[in-house]
């Protein structure tokens, strides 16, 4: 853009047309009073302590919200402008609730600025938020699905109404940048010459892999199954999280990575030792994947399902005859998972054994009122003494 004139109090300066400024007058020594518009902090807001005046102009304006023009002569200080700063700044300060992270921050397990990406979609970024959700997590799209949603529990507008849809938004730019070919894909550093395996090829591995990768280092992927993905895709129905969705994001991953090996085992097809001297760095991501039976009389017996090997064996195309009656002892969300599942695959009556009462159960409320909703039954304050087939 070419450069224009300019005069900010009295000093003559050259700045492109139709740029900042609050950007040009820093970039020329001069200070003007602000918070907000510093280039560490994502998205920009206002404070409203960068007033100016502009001559030929009817009222202060905030010079982060201005745009240089030709022949601009702008007024940094003054009575006016002192009162309206020190007003602005009282209100900041009044309405401080003490909080320099914000509470929905704090209670995400990946620490996401969400006020950050819920801002830059108000402003139209849905690329710019789908990046800053990839600085602390690379699974926008299937967290935006899955998430418990730690961060609307502990989101401020409960005190109101009910919370920001914080989870739907992360979806919401997710998706839009998937569709868009990751318009707004990291950078990876330059090579280190570093090597790295990543043992286990579900969110822990995959997620180590991404940002090690970005690191510059070269990353080898191990993972025993025949698709990535992990408790992603083995673990969660595709009604709660499409395969195709899971396959677009892992691909982001994978295609930062020198290598993905797919069907090797630990311990059978390569040792650690060996991979300690073949790698600069051994990450070890092996999941928790067994199931947690209540040891109970007649839990061999052929009808007695776990609920992950369950959900495993629908996603892998086995799914068990399960008849026309099905019982889900549990609350989590495993629990409702398979509870769905069982009537996804023809059950007519499914109902759900708790020890506890329903809103004591761990599953997301969420989960629970839409397992509700497609028909399935609560039996609250039961267990199981054995199991008769």
């Amino acid at each position: 853009m070419p450069k224009v004139q300019i005069w900010i109090d009295g000093k003559e300066i050259w700045a492109e047309e139709g740029s900042n400024l609050l950007e040009a007058a820093l970039a020329a020594g001069i200070h003007i009073p602000h918070l907000c518009h510093d280039p560490r902090l994502k998205p920009f807001g206002s404070c409203r302590l960068c007033f100016v005046e502009i001559e030929g102009g009817r009222a202060p304006v905030p010079a982060c919200g201005q745009v240089v023009t030709p022949g601009l002569k702008v007024t940094t200080e003054n009575e006016t402008i002192r009162k309206l700063r020190k007003t602005a700044l009282s209100l900041l300060m009044t309405e401080h609730c003490g909080d320099c992270i914000a509470p929905c921050q704090l209670a995400c397990p990946a620490h996401i600025d969400i006020q950050g990406y819920i801002a830059h979609i108000a402003n139209g970024r849905r690329d710019a938020a789908a990046a800053l959700i990839r600085e602390q997590m690379p699974f926008a799209s299937v967290c935006g699905r899955v998430c418990p949603r730690f961060c609307e529990d502990a989101c401020r507008r409960n005190i109101v109404d009910e919370p920001v849809a914080i989870c739907a938004l992360k979806r919401y730019a997710g998706d839009f940048d998937l569709e868009n070919f990751n318009s707004y894909a990291a950078t990876p550093l330059p090579d280190t010459g570093k090597r790295v395996a990543v043992v286990g090829g579900g969110p822990a591995g995959l997620t180590a892999a991404y940002y090690l990768a970005l690191a510059g280092h070269r990353v080898t992927v191990y993972d025993r199954g025949p698709e990535l993905g992990g408790m992603l895709r083995y673990g969660i129905p595709e009604y709660r999280l499409p395969k195709a969705i899971l396959d677009q994001e892992i691909k982001l991953i994978t295609d930062l990575c020198a290598e993905v090996r797919l069907g090797q085992v630990l311990g059978k097809d390569f040792t650690l030792d060996e991979l300690r001297q073949s790698y600069d760095a051994v990450f070890l991501g092996l999941g928790s994947q067994a199931a947690q039976m209540l040891g109970l009389p007649g839990e061999d017996s052929p009808g007695i399902l776990n609920g992950i090997g369950f959900l495993r064996a629908v996603v892998e195309g086995n799914a068990p005859d399960l008849g026309r009656n099905v019982v889900v002892v549990g609350g989590g969300n495993t629990a409702m998972d398979a509870a769905r599942t069982a009537l996804r695959l023809g059950a007519e009556k499914v109902t759900v054994v708790y020890r506890r009462s329903r809103e004591e159960m761990p599953a997301n409320m969420q989960e629970i009122e839409e397992a509700e909703e497609e028909g399935v039954k609560f039996l609250p304050l039961a267990n199981p003494q054995g199991y008769v087939c």
